[in-house]
């Protein structure tokens, strides 16, 4: 039996099937599962040869939604926790910490919509860095459409800039790096950016290294304002 299939036996176990006689057009626990692998396998960035997926998960729903499930958040949040956990070991996937599920209201989504935002940290974290949204048209699995909700960005000093949408961003002149910069004093992968409860800035035992705020750095914290020279390419990171 499948991951999604033990959740959905498990709630229904719980709520003695009331999930199941309540919710029809309105979002459904197992949907909330089957979204949380998906915002799993869509978030997944291969750093340093490590698969990194995000650990931390809000779950946004609309006031309908909301009320409905609200009776069943502390054993939603249990049981898609240990969903997410398991799904990132069957899949080899390197996760920061435990997961941790919430749930918050959004007054703008409709019935049958919910929101996953999610990041990679090693506790809850008041900012989150991306979000996908799904809607429950009819009773089949939802369709994700992903949208970048956070800010943060390296600006060169000619003004050029690069957005940060991913909790781990690679940066470096290969193909693979999610930020590529043309320059030969640049690695392949010359250093990534983990975006959590700080924000991070970490060396990929690059050629010419990292440099910090004029400080060569194996991991340092950024901060709005901070100085990265990468090679012979210098930024500046800006929170927003």
């Amino acid at each position: 039996m499948g991951l999604l299939e033990n959740l959905e036996q498990r709630l229904d176990q719980i709520v003695n099937g009331s999930f199941s006689k309540a919710f029809k057009s309105e979002v459904q626990p197992v949907e909330l599962g089957a979204a949380l692998q998906q915002e799993i396998d869509n978030r997944a960035d291969n750093i340093n040869g490590q698969t990194v997926v995000p650990n931390i998960f809000i779950v946004e729903l609309g006031p309908v939604d909301h009320e409905r499930l609200s009776t069943y958040f502390n054993t939603l949040s249990i049981e898609l926790g240990t969903l997410a956990n398991s799904y990132t070991n069957e899949q080899r996937y390197t996760a920061v910490d435990l997961a941790h599920i919430t749930f918050d209201l959004d007054q703008s989504l409709e019935t049958g919509v919910f929101r996953i935002r999610s990041a990679a940290a090693s506790r809850p974290v008041d900012v989150v860095v991306a979000a996908s949204e799904f809607q429950n048209s009819t009773p089949q699995m939802p369709e994700a459409a992903f949208a970048a909700v956070a800010t943060p960005y390296l600006t060169s000093v000619t003004g050029e800039e690069f957005r940060i949408t991913k909790s781990v961003t690679s940066v470096g002149r290969g193909i693979e790096a999610d930020i590529q910069i043309d320059d030969t004093s640049v690695s392949r992968l010359h250093c990534s950016i983990v975006l959590g409860s700080e924000v991070l800035i970490r060396d990929l035992d690059s050629t010419n290294g990292t440099i910090v705020d004029g400080n060569r750095a194996s991991e340092s914290v950024l901060y709005d304002g901070s100085i990265i020279k990468i090679g012979n390419i210098t930024f500046t990171y800006m929170s927003k």
